[in-house]
């Protein structure tokens, strides 16, 4: 008896967390329902509109993001495709036969998939759990610990996925996009992912990263390695290929590289000298699909292994479609209601210029635990965060680089983006809670300092 209440009394902050996390927190699209009537109600209490009239400002709103939902989907699919490719896939296994010791496996983990999800997270996320996989395959017998492994992809790509494929810097840097007008112009990106100071506390993380893992992983004797169910699973060898039959000129075709090639050269070297002759500060959501979707082409040695990959990976973006006409709605209401501006006098009544970014770094963590999705959650937030930031004379960059370090902070422990690698590695989520918890920590005290000690950047 006694026994069975100690073994309650350690598990406790873990199984209420996550209980609270996976019983009471809905799917993504209930709350965006529930959020819509929850707004509708807000915006008729604080403001003058009539009933009519916040119908009509959701209507009115709910178009808004028709282009960056575009946008938003090939980003995915695009790094869901590179990811994919044989090529990739070949130099993973060969990285990591690379080092002979556990800690220099995670040096190579930490450091190589934080730059990748720094470069995009959709890559990143792939690549995370391909890395992840083989190196609990072929580092079997080492001691590390297998939860471990899962925990360390999901926060190498949450933690350095606030890098140039963000969906807020990218917004904001992209010309037409639905903020412009408010925000007095567009933002380029070396004013935020790509400014000397969110690349000095992203590489600051990233190093730090070898080192929270080298002292998070449990001792080699303690470790708990992939079962053999599982390792069977995942070494199982796919069935022997159908015998190979004549090709009709058409399939020759589908399955040539001659046109992948071309296409994909004619993309890149247009993006090379754009980059060139523009310098990064003209990056945005345009450009950085289309290099993708050139990078993607050269990859794959086929049209029809292209094809075959973008029908996966079209399976991760059912939620932008569907939702993002929906945060549209939400935004047409808070916008156009004047609701907007109720909040942000209420934001500006309890921050200083001084404290402001940190302040959004802490709300925006909240709130992405609710809606999960930075690049949704930015159209409801930023109609009210931008102009109390102007009112404050507060940088709308550091707005931007605040909101993006505090929604990949509370990703560490939320299981929205977790549900991936959770079934990817058959686990659970209270399984790698403890370590990426931890993690929470740190870049919850590293982002506090970093908003406070500098909070208009440099």
């Amino acid at each position: 008896m006694m026994s069975q209440t100690t073994h309650k009394t350690k598990r406790t902050f873990t199984d209420k967390f996550i209980d609270f996390s996976l019983n009471y927190i809905p799917d993504s699209m209930v709350f965006v329902l529930g959020l819509t009537v929850f707004v509708f109600i807000l915006a008729y209490v604080c403001t003058d509109t009539t009933i009519w009239g916040l119908i009509e400002d959701y209507a009115k709103g709910f178009w808004e993001l028709l282009s960056f939902s575009m946008q938003m989907c090939l980003m995915m699919i695009s790094g869901f495709v590179i990811a994919n490719a044989r090529p990739v896939r070949r130099a993973i296994i060969r990285l990591i036969d690379w080092p002979k010791t556990r800690g220099g496996t995670i040096l190579l983990f930490a450091l190589l998939t934080g730059a990748i999800s720094w470069l995009h997270w959709g890559v990143g996320l792939m690549a995370t759990i391909i890395m992840g996989r083989e190196i609990a395959i072929r580092k079997k017998g080492q001691g590390i610990h297998y939860a471990f492994i899962v925990a360390m992809a999901y926060t190498s790509m949450n933690i350095m996925a606030n890098g140039i494929s963000q969906a807020a810097p990218l917004l904001a840097a992209t010309p037409g996009n639905f903020m412009e007008t408010l925000m007095g112009g567009i933002v380029p990106i070396n004013h935020t992912s790509l400014s000397p100071y969110m690349m000095t506390f992203l590489f600051l993380e990233l190093i730090s990263l070898p080192i929270m893992y080298y002292f998070l992983m449990p001792k080699k004797e303690k470790a708990v390695e992939i079962s053999e169910e599982l390792y069977q699973e995942f070494t199982r060898s796919d069935a022997d290929a159908a015998p190979a039959k004549a090709l009709t000129p058409a399939e020759r075709w589908e399955r040539s590289r001659v046109l992948n090639t071309l296409i994909s050269l004619l993309i890149l070297v247009w993006f090379g000298e754009h980059i060139i002759a523009e310098g990064v500060s003209k990056i945005n959501l345009n450009t950085i699909n289309f290099a993708l979707f050139g990078l993607g082409l050269l990859l794959h040695d086929s049209p029809h292994s292209y094809v075959e990959s973008v029908k996966e990976g079209a399976t991760t973006v059912y939620g932008v479609i569907i939702q993002f006409p929906l945060y549209a709605g939400i935004f047409g209401l808070i916008s156009f209601s004047g609701l907007a501006d109720e909040i942000t006098h209420w934001f500006i009544s309890i921050a200083t210029p001084g404290t402001y970014p940190w302040i959004v770094f802490i709300y925006t963590g909240i709130m992405d635990f609710f809606v999960p999705s930075a690049g949704s959650k930015f159209v409801i937030e930023a109609p009210y965060l931008i102009p109390a930031a102007q009112q404050l004379g507060v940088p709308i960059s550091q707005v931007i680089n605040a909101y993006g370090t505090g929604a990949q902070m509370a990703n560490l422990i939320q299981p929205f983006w977790a549900i991936a690698y959770l079934a990817a590695f058959r686990l659970k989520f209270q399984e790698i809670l403890p370590f990426t918890f931890m993690l929470w920590l740190f870049v919850f005290i590293a982002g506090s300092l970093w908003f406070l000690i500098f909070p208009f950047g440099w």
